[in-house]
């Protein structure tokens, strides 16, 4: 019986040896989780206002082709003599020889 009962002290120490290493591994666990769940966190937040920043980009981009596509449109009827013609008449009020230039009041807004 003495026998069983020093086999007995022999594997206690190891037992509770194992304990504090396990019991430490799952502390740094516990540690390592925390620090990932928090630089999650952060990213997380960081990669929501990137997507606002990259929609308000793209909104403003497709405002920009928006513009372009019409000053190439102004700039190709340019390279045409009568809407120049027309275009001078209408901005500068140029007339040609014989014509009358006559303005409309436009009311005024109530």
């Amino acid at each position: 019986m003495q026998a069983n009962s020093q086999g007995a002290k022999d594997t206690q120490p190891q037992n509770k040896g194992t304990f504090r290493r396990r019991r430490l591994v799952m502390l740094m666990l516990a540690c390592f989780m925390s620090w990932a769940g928090v630089t999650l966190w952060n990213q997380i937040g960081k990669i929501s206002e990137r997507k606002d920043k990259v929609a308000a980009l793209e909104q403003k981009e497709a405002e920009v082709k928006q513009i372009n596509e019409e000053t190439q449109r102004e700039i190709a009827r340019l390279n045409d003599p009568e809407y120049v013609s027309q275009k001078i008449r209408k901005d500068l009020h140029y007339i040609k020889k014989g014509e009358r230039l006559f303005f409309t009041p436009v009311a005024p807004k109530q």
